[in-house]
C-alpha cells in the first residue's frame, strides 16, 4: 500500500510538473496601460547643489528628495556662473571657478561620482565671471569671460586651452555662453553681450562673427540657451521683462515672449517643447509652450529662483532659492511645489545628473 502510494503520488507530482511548464499558456505581453519598464528613465538620478558656503557640494536623490551625500571641496574659492547647460563629459562636469582675491579663474573639473576634482584649467583673470555652454561638433568647449568680453576654446579630450580671443561685445560683456547648428548646417557660438544691446553668432572655428542681432538701446540681453532641435536661442533681456526668441541661423526675431520681473534663465524639457523662465526679482517659475510661444503657468515658488534644472523624466523642475537657502520642486504634472529641500548653505546653482546602472 505505502508503495502504491508514493508512485501515485509521483505520478501526480509529474502531471502538475508538466502542466506548469508545457502546458500553460505563454504569459501575454503588457497592455498599453501596463508599459514596460524604460530602463534609463528608471536608473537613479542625482540633483546636485553647489554653494559658495560649506558644504560646497549636496547630493540630493530625487526619488526621496533628501540629501544623501554632501562635500567641500579643497582649495575652493568661490563658483562662477554655473547652470544646468555645463558640460558633462561622461565623468566629470565641467564649472567655473573664481578667486575674489586675484581674480584668477578656472574651469574646475568634478567627478560626480567621486565628487573629486580631477583637473583644473587656468584661464587667466576676469573681473566678473565665467560662463560655460556644449561643447563643438569638433570637441571644443566655449567658455565666456564676462568683464574680460573673450571667448576661450578648449579641447575637451586634452583639456588644452586652444585661444582665448576678444569678441566684439559692443561696449558690453560677454555675457553668457551656447553652441548649435543652424537650419544651415553651420554651426554657431551664441554670446550676449548684456549692455552692449547686441548678440553675437560666432564661426564655432574661427570664433569670428557670422552675424550679430541689434537690440533697441538698453534692452540689454543678458542670458541665452539654444534650443537645439528647433533652431532657435532663447534671450533673457535685462531690461524689459521678456524672453526674447532668436531664429538661430539668422538671428532674426521671432518673438518676444512676457515674463516676470528680472527674468535671468532658461531651461528645456528633455523633448525641448516647455522653456521653464527663472527669476531674479520675482517668485515665480513661467512655463512657455516652444510651439506656440504662448505662456502656460506661472508656479509660485519662492525668493529669486534664478538657476532651475529638469529631470530626465520631465517630470520634475528644480529651482535654486538663493535667498532661502533652498530647492523647490515643481511637479510638471500638477504644476505644483510639491516639497522644498533646505540646503543649510548658500546656494549658487543645481545640476541634474542621472546616474549610470
Amino acid at each position: 500500500m505505502r508503495r502504491n502510494f508514493v508512485l501515485t503520488a509521483l505520478c501526480l507530482l509529474a502531471v502538475l510538473a508538466l502542466v506548469a511548464c508545457g502546458g500553460q499558456e505563454p504569459t501575454s505581453a503588457p497592455q498599453a496601460d501596463q508599459p514596460v519598464p524604460d530602463v534609463e528613465s528608471a536608473s537613479p538620478v542625482r540633483l546636485y547643489a553647489f554653494s559658495n558656503s560649506s558644504p560646497h557640494v549636496s547630493v540630493i536623490d530625487t526619488s526621496t528628495h533628501t540629501i544623501v551625500e554632501s562635500v567641500d571641496i579643497p582649495g575652493f574659492t568661490s563658483w562662477t556662473w554655473n547652470d544646468d547647460n555645463n558640460f558633462f563629459d561622461g565623468e566629470n562636469l565641467w564649472l567655473g571657478t573664481k578667486d575674489p582675491d586675484s581674480n584668477e579663474v578656472a574651469v574646475l573639473l568634478l567627478n560626480l561620482e567621486t565628487l573629486e576634482v580631477t583637473d583644473r584649467i587656468p584661464l587667466g583673470t576676469d573681473e566678473v565671471t565665467l560662463y560655460i555652454g556644449k561643447p563643438s561638433r569638433e570637441g571644443r568647449l566655449f567658455v565666456s569671460k564676462h568683464a574680460s568680453g573673450q571667448v576661450a576654446a578648449i579641447d575637451i579630450d586634452t583639456r588644452e586651452v586652444l585661444k582665448i580671443k576678444d569678441v566684439p561685445v559692443n561696449g558690453g560683456v560677454a555675457c553668457d555662453m551656447d553652441v548649435a547648428v543652424g537650419s544651415d548646417g553651420v554651426e554657431r557660438v551664441f554670446v550676449p553681450t548684456d549692455n552692449g544691446d547686441t548678440v553675437l553668432a560666432l564661426d564655432s572655428e574661427t570664433l569670428e562673427p557670422l552675424s550679430i542681432y541689434e537690440g533697441e538701446p538698453d534692452t540689454r540681453p543678458f542670458m541665452l540657451t539654444a534650443a537645439t532641435t528647433k533652431d532657435q536661442v532663447w534671450v533673457q533681456e535685462r531690461n524689459t521683462n521678456a524672453n526674447l526668441v532668436l531664429d538661430a541661423t539668422t538671428l532674426e526675431v521671432i518673438e518676444r515672449v512676457p515674463a516676470g520681473e528680472g527674468v535671468i534663465v532658461n531651461s528645456f524639457s528633455p523633448d525641448e517643447k516647455l522653456s521653464y523662465l527663472g527669476h531674479t526679482s520675482d517668485v515665480i517659475v513661467s512655463v512657455v509652450d516652444t510651439e506656440t510661444l504662448d505662456e502656460l503657468q506661472r508656479v509660485q515658488v519662492g525668493n529669486n529662483p534664478q538657476k532651475l534644472a529638469v529631470h530626465p523624466s520631465g517630470e520634475f523642475v528644480y529651482a535654486i532659492l538663493t535667498q532661502e537657502g533652498a530647492v523647490a520642486v515643481i511637479e510638471t504634472n500638477s504644476w505644483q511645489v510639491v516639497t522644498r529641500i533646505p540646503l543649510g548653505t548658500n546656494p549658487t546653482t543645481v545640476y541634474v545628473h542621472a546616474l549610470d546602472m
